[in-house]
């Protein structure tokens, strides 16, 4: 029976040894030694510490009258590096069991296992690098979305971050309102990284980017054969934004089912992916985006009015560029400073001729085109600052006026979103011409994705373009 349990223990590849209570060894089995090379001297001196330890512990434990306890309950465990025969240091962790006499109840032997965890203490310290860079990323991330990177001290924008900053740390939804490109979707993000959520996920949904009819599958997502060619189930994004913010740009694109829909978020928090049966929870928070005025869809009937009530609860109104033209110079150095990071370039700064023809430019696209503008005037200067003949020739026009840069006059009994609508197109259709009707090329200079721009052109009557034979 020896012979069997020393020729089972010699087969281990784990080291197994046992120590008697006197110091004695009793088992020491081959992969301590050949293994590991550690001397049985070595294993009996770190069995008899343990042997005190253990034998300490006894006496607490029967002196309060306790019952003793056994195997992992008992154990102690160290952790250290032996030299593996072949050679390397390896990361071995000695778990260390007591062996207590059935009728006296006396520490009789102490076992120990040697197992080697280099595979695991790989692993652990790889976790450990990958928390510390996901720690990393989200104090940049927050860092980059606190208010500090919305620059302007005008008081249209302060009035706007002082709003921002109060609901904030609220769970409340939030309705930013402002023309396109004027950093709705910043602000959103804002609001998320310095809320009670911003350890959960930032999802963002342009609903004028899809068609009526996936706008809701976009949404809600949809089970495996819910409609022909969804052969999986994909999560939509109310799922995927679960306990973060689900920022929904141009919400008044929604269609009207998906409105009835969103409705029931807002109200219930909970949803049904299309094709499904099982309601899921809707743990998100709201903040939607507008550039058209959501009370005149209310009034013509192409916005919910109910939805309107539950997404106009804490408006703030996002002034465009030309409002606050104080705030262009300042932001003009923001962007130098981050574009030469970003660039490796090292322009220090604008001439005042340069900074004139941009003051007094009207800016349709807002803030989104002063960036693309920096940004190419960043790689066509060929010294240390910006020269007037680094800037794009549409932006040689004639000075502002104080109805904000239109060369006519506001119409009156014209509707003011009407009125931006109708501007929006003339920008658009100029932009095309003068990109010779390359679509994606008046998409960037814009700022907008070349979906949106494909959108907003689809608004545009072909005659407004002019013949076919001049878009070529």
């Amino acid at each position: 029976m020896k012979f069997d349990l020393e020729y089972v223990m010699n087969s281990a590849l784990d080291g197994i040894f046992i120590v008697r209570n006197d110091g004695q060894m009793v088992l020491f089995n081959r992969a301590c030694e050949e293994l590991y090379g550690i001397s049985r001297a070595e294993v009996v001196d770190k069995a008899c510490w343990r042997l005190a330890d253990f034998k300490n512990s006894w006496k607490t434990i029967s002196n309060n009258g306790k019952e003793m306890p056994y195997g992992e309950l008992a154990s102690r465990k160290e952790r250290m590096t032996l030299s593996h025969k072949n050679g390397k240091l390896v990361w071995v962790e000695t778990i260390y069991t007591p062996i207590f006499d059935r009728e006296s109840g006396e520490l009789v032997y102490v076992m120990g296992v040697i197992k080697d965890i280099t595979e695991l203490k790989v692993i652990e310290e790889e976790k450990k690098n990958l928390l510390e860079q996901v720690g990393q990323m989200r104090r940049e991330l927050e860092s980059k979305y606190d208010f500090s990177t919305i620059v302007g001290r005008s008081p249209q924008i302060l009035n706007a971050l002082r709003l921002t900053a109060q609901v904030a740390g609220q769970n409340t939804t939030v309705m930013l309102v402002g023309e396109s490109g004027t950093g709705k979707e910043l602000l959103a993000k804002a609001i998320h990284y310095n809320s009670p959520r911003a350890s959960k996920p930032f999802m963002a949904l342009n609903c004028s980017a899809f068609p009526d009819t996936l706008i809701e599958s976009e949404l809600f997502g949809y089970e495996k054969g819910a409609f022909t060619g969804a052969e999986k189930s994909k999560p939509g994004k109310v799922q995927l934004a679960a306990g973060g913010t689900l920022f929904l740009d141009e919400v008044t694109e929604m269609s009207p089912p998906a409105q009835a829909k969103m409705l029931r978020v807002i109200q219930e928090r909970e949803f049904e992916p299309l094709g499904s049966v099982k309601t899921q929870r809707a743990d998100i928070r709201i903040v939607a985006a507008t550039n058209r005025s959501l009370e005149n869809l209310v009034k013509e009937g192409k916005f919910r009015e109910d939805l309107y009530y539950r997404l106009f609860v804490y408006p703030i109104v996002i002034p465009p560029l030309r409002e606050r033209r104080e705030d262009l110079p300042e932001m003009v150095d923001y962007f130098l400073s981050k574009l030469n990071l970003e660039m490796g370039k090292k322009v220090v700064g604008i001439a005042p001729q340069a900074l004139e023809i941009l003051m007094n430019y009207s800016w349709p696209g807002n803030v989104r085109e002063l960036q693309n503008v920096m940004e190419r005037m960043m790689i066509l200067s060929k010294g240390n600052r910006i020269e007037v003949e680094d800037l794009p020739k549409y932006l040689m026009g004639p000075p502002h006026r104080p109805n904000g840069g239109l060369s006519d006059p506001f119409p009156e009994g014209v509707p003011l979103d009407d009125f931006m609508r109708e501007l929006e197109s003339r920008v658009i259709v100029q932009t095309l011409k003068q990109c010779q009707f390359n679509k994606t090329k008046a998409a960037s200079l814009l700022g907008l994705t070349r979906s949106t721009f494909r959108y907003k052109l689809s608004k545009i009557s072909p005659e407004t373009l002019g013949p076919p034979a001049s878009r070529q």
